[in-house]
């Protein structure tokens, strides 16, 4: 029994020592939480990395004297490949890189219109990077840049781009959440393309990037701006407003957004989309796709500027219809334009291969050219469940 319990202490020592052979202070790690790629002119070192890294002494905030510190430090490097950044940047980094915490990617607008080819090899085949995490691209701007900007609701601009964007998707929907394991598997897929949430700059000034940016009640803040079209890992072109929410009603990606419509010559009426699902696929006529969308929408009816007697069924009827019209023409709008530019963003091509396999098989090669020709057939459905608290508008005396 002594033998056994000495062993037992032995074995509980091993545990112990193996447990903090990993251990590390925060005071000692250099952790990273957003990264910034962009192009860079010298073709010897063609990329630009940001590296934001956590100030521990700033997201403290302990400093007596006011004086706490911005809680993020910025350091950037050139490089042939994103690897070899990454070693360069121990240069200037003062603490052991971590990038296992990284929240954010940015890709600067010239490098992503130069194409992204194996950009993200290194990050998806790294043992300890993280693939769910959301990329963006810096429109008109730098990743550098953007990764700069100082602004007073959050503390460090990496969080406040991701707040951002996500409430924007919540509230309104003119963009989407791009994963980088999603950006791989589309990038890799012969019949789907990539699109990518943009951002930009409002108030842009000198004062952007410094702490004076918070003595101002309109100081300069980031914004979700549009989404980046690609075609075959270039980007080709931004989709803005209408365009790009047409994007989040094909894919069901839509969470809540307000259609607005006429109801008198001045006045107009806000129909509040709460929940809308869209079954989309690709059918063979005479040999060519027809390309297939069934949208179903739900909505409330939360603002009028006209005297409308909403306990009558037939006006909400009405009111369906005109919303079921305004949908159509915006989608087929979208639809157009990526064919225009002969990207398949919804993955219509993907749809096409899994039910008619033996028909993509042999067309595949050419589906940009048959997606940019596809017929489009577009079926729109609007059930509008209430009208709010009232069932008619006050009358100002």
């Amino acid at each position: 029994m002594k033998i056994n319990i000495s062993l037992l202490s032995i074995a509980a020592i091993c545990l112990l020592i193996s447990g903090c052979s990993n251990y590390r202070e925060l005071n000692e790690l250099g952790v990273i939480i957003a990264m910034g790629i962009d192009h860079n002119d010298d073709p010897d070192n063609p990329y630009k990395v940001t590296y934001q890294v956590i100030n521990p002494s700033g997201l403290a905030q302990t400093s007596t004297s006011g004086d706490k510190g911005l809680a993020v430090i910025n350091y950037t490097v050139t490089a042939k490949t994103l690897v070899e950044a990454f070693g360069k940047a121990s240069a200037i980094i003062p603490r052991e890189n971590n990038i296992s915490h990284l929240s954010m990617i940015i890709i600067g607008e010239k490098l992503a219109r130069n194409g992204l080819d194996l950009l993200f090899d290194t990050v998806d085949r790294g043992k300890n990077q993280r693939v769910s995490v959301p990329i963006y691209i810096a429109r008109g701007k730098t990743a550098e840049y953007m990764l700069g900007v100082i602004e007073p609701l959050e503390n460090t601009p990496g969080k406040n781009i991701i707040s951002t964007t996500k409430s924007e998707q919540n509230d309104y929907g003119t963009t989407n959440d791009a994963l980088l394991y999603e950006v791989i598997s589309a990038l890799m897929s012969e019949g789907k393309d990539v699109s990518l949430p943009g951002i930009s700059i409002r108030n842009d000034s000198k004062k952007a990037k410094e702490i004076s940016n918070f003595e101002t009640t309109a100081p300069a803040y980031v914004e979700a701006k549009g989404l980046a079209l690609f075609r075959k890992g270039k980007m080709v072109k931004w989709l803005d407003g209408e365009s790009a929410r047409g994007v989040q009603f094909v894919t069901s990606e839509l969470k809540r957004t307000e259609v607005v419509m006429p109801c008198s010559e001045k006045g107009s009426a806000t129909i509040t989309v709460i929940r809308a699902k869209s079954k989309m696929k690709t059918k063979i006529k005479n040999e060519k796709p027809v390309i297939q969308s069934n949208l179903n929408v739900m909505g409330e009816m939360m603002q009028t500027s006209c005297e409308l007697d909403l306990s009558d069924p037939k006006l909400l009827i009405e009111f369906e219809k005109k919303v079921e019209n305004d949908l159509k023409k915006q989608i087929k709008k979208t639809i157009s334009i990526t064919q225009k530019e002969r990207s398949d963003i919804f993955g219509f091509g993907d749809a096409l291969s899994r039910t008619n396999p033996d028909y993509w098989r042999k067309h595949k090669n050419n589906w940009d050219d048959l997606f940019s020709e596809a017929e489009i057939s577009m079926k729109v459905n609007v059930h509008i469940i209430n009208s709010g608290m009232r069932m008619e508008p006050y009358k100002p005396k």
